[in-house]
């Protein structure tokens, strides 16, 4: 095992330990109860609170949400960061840190690892404090179990992030506009047929609605972004087709190289590349003199080219972009870091090498070597956001349940025709202004992982053959 190896393992000994998020929420009388505690522990040191109904409620979602958890937990107590200038949760506020804090005097959490402030860093982004529930907190609710575990009803089914990822605050009429009410109304429908069918993990648990609840999120403006996200699609991919849909094995149809082939119909209006190198231009992701590379590696460098806003933004993300093999999963990680220490293999050594990997994806993809460093990466979020949009509402009219993770989308094996149907028609649908023609590639997975390519013709008409 070489030093870096070593490193990443002594790295990755919290690494796994994610931030509590405030999204769960339950009626359970027990979880009543508690969040009656807290709040009325939290008082003592006030002479007064205003609308305590909402402490009582924001209690619940707390309390709910720590018990789902159910692990190791990362949570920052830092105030700035609850405040509507620079929160990037929603549930960031002030009542949540106030609870939170009161709950650590109850003795409800513990610390297990302090948090590491940026002067003992070196300078780098600290670390937050890591956490985990008590004996204490657990017999408060005994009875309580998944099935009393309900999504927070406070959550907002759309929502905009600035470039920061900060939360903004959208006017109360945003939330009364028919736009709003119809995709709160689609997103409710995909949920409840998900949680009818018996979406269920290997082994047959089922699957939280606190994992399968989607939300629609947006960049500044609502012309940027606009894909779908939910906590499922945070799972491995090893997990995830692992599921059961009414007791039934689960495949997945992900439209093949996506992003690229939206550029190309909607910037150029053409199905495949031209140029000197087209004949051998099977995948955008190849790249001459670079096949050493995982192809997973190189569609990360790519795409983050695609992203950034000018190239030598991109070059940086890429300098600081670290990968491993997960020890449990056997997939490939790969994670750009900020300010934080950085772990794991570089992909290159100096922004010599990356400049050299650019000039040569540019020499083989001369069309795709325009746009690097335009941050087109947003508006074709906008573009495959747009296709699940039509996804969902064509699922939800034939009652067929699918969980979307971004361009890929899975489904009971049985159901694939169908699937694959919708999913052509959901690209008409969005490249309507733009290109019908030729056909569009898709890769299904079935549940034991066999791959299989299939096309998708853009005819009009397409031939019961075909």
């Amino acid at each position: 095992m070489n030093n870096s190896t070593t490193t990443v393992y002594r790295e990755l000994e919290f690494e796994g330990v994610t931030y509590l998020r405030i999204e769960s929420y339950s009626d359970h009388q027990e979880v009543y109860k508690a969040a009656d505690m807290l709040v009325q522990e939290f008082s003592r040191s006030r002479k007064q609170i205003r609308n305590i109904e909402k402490y009582q409620r924001d209690a619940r979602k707390l309390i709910a949400s720590i018990w789902f958890h159910d692990d190791l937990f990362r949570f920052t107590t830092k105030k700035e960061y609850f405040s509507p200038s620079k929160r990037k949760q929603v549930w960031m506020t002030n009542r949540t840190l106030d609870l939170f804090n009161c709950a650590r005097e109850l003795g409800w959490v513990e610390v297990i690892k302090d948090a590491i402030p940026p002067d003992v860093a070196k300078g780098e982004k600290g670390l937050s404090t890591i956490y985990q529930s008590t004996i204490h907190f657990k017999t408060l609710l005994t009875h309580l179990s998944g099935k009393d575990i309900l999504f927070n009803p406070d959550l907002p089914w759309v929502l905009r992030k600035d470039e920061n990822k900060v939360v903004i605050e959208e006017p109360e009429e945003f939330y009364e506009s028919r736009k709003y009410k119809d995709t709160k109304h689609l997103l409710e429908t995909h949920l409840k047929r998900l949680l009818a069918h018996k979406t269920s993990w290997e082994g047959g648990s089922p699957i939280s609605p606190v994992d399968l609840r989607l939300t629609r999120q947006f960049t500044e403006d609502f012309s940027h972004g606009g894909r779908f996200y939910c906590n499922f699609q945070n799972k491995s991919k090893v997990d995830r087709n692992k599921i059961t849909i009414d007791g039934k094995p689960v495949g997945s149809l992900d439209i093949s190289q996506c992003h690229p082939m939206l550029i190309l119909r909607i910037y150029y209006g053409i199905e495949k590349e031209d140029g000197l190198f087209s004949q051998f231009n099977e995948d955008v992701y190849q790249v001459f003199e670079y096949e050493h590379l995982h192809r997973d590696l190189r569609k990360k460098i790519i795409n983050i080219l695609f992203n950034a806003k000018k190239e030598d933004a991109g070059i940086t993300s890429i300098l600081n972009t670290r990968w491993w093999i997960d020890g449990f999963t056997n997939e490939i990680v790969i994670k750009t870091f900020k300010k934080q220490k950085r772990y794991g293999e570089k992909l290159f050594e100096n922004k010599k090498e990356v400049l050299k990997f650019i000039e040569s994806f540019k020499l083989q993809h001369p069309l795709f070597g325009k746009v690097l460093g335009s941050g087109i990466g947003l508006k074709l979020q906008g573009f495959d956001g747009s296709i699940t949009f039509n996804m969902l509402k064509l699922t939800d009219k034939l009652d067929i349940p699918m969980i979307p993770i971004h361009e890929e989308y899975l489904c009971k094996e049985e159901d694939r025709e169908a699937i694959t149907e919708m999913l052509r028609g959901a690209i008409r649908v969005v490249l309507d202004k733009y290109s019908h023609s030729g056909n569009i590639k898709a890769k299904w997975t079935n549940s034991i992982g066999h791959e299989e390519i299939i096309e998708l013709p853009l005819n009009e008409i397409r031939d019961k053959n075909g």
